[in-house]
């Protein structure tokens, strides 16, 4: 058996109980990792926490994590993002519970049979059961609420999992389960381990699980989730890069039926993401920062108005801009047009597509496409106002729409108490996810 990993996991487990009981003093020790930061010495370096975005009330629900956690000299370090998930937990998931809640076969059987992940991973079903024989693991598919819809897994972790209902049908949302990877997955965007006693129901503590988000490479729309799972001895640092890499591969299964390869794909709400001709670009806050305005402005600008959109007040020549646009020009192969300065190429760009969801009143299309506050740590004054304003009119269409779906999906990504005061209104006295909108909305109105 692998010390490291023993060692690793019952520190964790150690965690795990003192968080839980509350009886008495914390052991010394316990220390919060913030997210993004290195992993410990005890941890995969290949399998360290992925970055979240950062909201007031995200980071007070955080602190207040960190403040039950946190001790010195440290016998275990949990990841940031999974203490926060363990303060959601606690407020509406018994750590004992046994097993994740079931919903009808057949019901699952037509979500599957509907759900475009069923196309995406029909070529690699052969390969994704190899892998699951010769690795001894669960493969999972899951919706974008944490719903599973499809699992293959060797004969041991076929008999696991079936134990606790990682079958179809499983309900593996935090709500239902507490902290687990794929929960993690969608809230964050992120592919994400969790390890052991991470979980926050003891009955998973045996497990290991990696989990990848899967989304729509045209629209950047959320689909579902992967999920490779097994016992935490068999924990390997491949485990992170093989579900990012499967998740990959339906994703390009899917880009089969997106736009031409010569189309210009821009995401700027949450982290942003720039396609062209088939290819990510890695571009700069500033890169995207004029990538956007000129995305609002398909008739042009004057280098003036570029400037005035870009940078404001700030005392930037006009020389400078004039440089930073031809460096973007080159690295979109020469579709950026001067007099005025114009994108001379096919593009599609999220924030538009979602205002016109909003005007149509899709207003589900409109919350599946938004992933966050636009480009956040910009000061552009035409995009700090696009920012305020997608946000505001989302939140209200949501808000007004009365429906409790649409609201709880929403709920269960952003810390809204307005939302989840008006979820709260909705929802019928003998529906589980009322107390969870409860305790979701007190905790967030005790953080301010």
């Amino acid at each position: 058996m692998n010390e490291r990993l023993a060692l690793e996991r019952q520190e964790l487990v150690r965690a795990w109980h003192s968080y839980v009981t509350r009886q008495g003093p914390v052991p010394s020790g316990l220390h919060v990792r913030p997210a993004g930061a290195a992993p410990p010495p005890s941890a995969h370096p290949a399998e360290s926490a992925p970055s979240t975005e950062s909201t007031p009330a995200r980071d007070s629900l955080q602190a207040g994590a960190a403040a039950t956690l946190t001790r010195p000299a440290a016998i275990a370090t949990i990841d940031q993002e999974v203490a926060a998930s363990w303060a959601r937990s606690a407020l509406t998931v018994s750590p004992e519970r046994a097993s994740a809640p079931v919903v009808d076969e057949a019901e699952v059987r037509q979500a599957w049979k509907e759900s475009p992940l069923e196309f995406g991973v029909r070529g690699l079903i052969p390969e994704l059961r190899r892998l699951a024989e010769d690795a001894d693991l669960v493969v999972a598919l899951g919706d974008p609420n944490g719903t599973l819809l499809w699992t293959q897994g060797s004969a041991r972790m076929a008999g696991l999992a079936s134990s606790i209902n990682f079958v179809p049908g499983g309900q593996w949302g935090e709500g239902s389960v507490g902290t687990n990877a794929l929960a993690l997955a969608l809230r964050t965007r992120q592919a994400v381990r969790v390890f052991s006693a991470e979980h926050y129901v003891q009955t998973v503590h045996d497990w290991v699980c990696y989990s990848s988000p899967i989304r729509d490479t045209q629209t950047g729309a959320l689909l579902g989730v992967l999920d490779f799972s097994t016992t935490w001895e068999c924990s390997t640092p491949l485990g992170l890069a093989s579900a990012r890499h499967y998740a990959q591969q339906i994703e390009l299964a899917l880009s089969h039926r997106a736009l031409p390869a010569s189309q210009l794909r821009l995401r700027f709400c949450g982290a942003p993401r720039v396609q062209y001709a088939g290819r990510s670009l890695h571009l700069t806050p500033r890169q995207h920062e004029l990538l956007c305005v000129l995305a609002l402005h398909p008739g042009g600008l004057t280098l003036d108005a570029l400037h005035a959109h870009v940078y404001g007040d700030q005392p930037i020549s006009l020389s400078t801009l004039k440089s930073e646009v031809s460096t973007l020009r080159a690295l979109l192969g020469g579709q950026i047009a001067s007099r005025p300065y114009r994108l001379s190429i096919p593009m599609q760009l999220d924030i538009q597509d979602i205002e016109e969801h909003l005007l149509a009143g899709r207003v589900s299309d409109a919350a599946d496409l938004y992933d966050g506050p636009l480009l956040p740590h910009s000061s552009s004054p035409l995009l700090s106002y696009w920012r305020d304003y997608l946000d505001a009119a989302l939140r209200e269409a949501v808000c007004r729409s009365r429906d409790p779906e649409l609201l709880w999906r929403y709920a269960s990504r952003f810390d809204d108490p307005e939302c989840l005061e008006v979820l709260e209104g909705l929802l019928a006295p003998d529906d589980h996810r009322l107390p969870i909108a409860r305790a979701r909305r007190a905790a967030l109105d005790a953080s301010f």
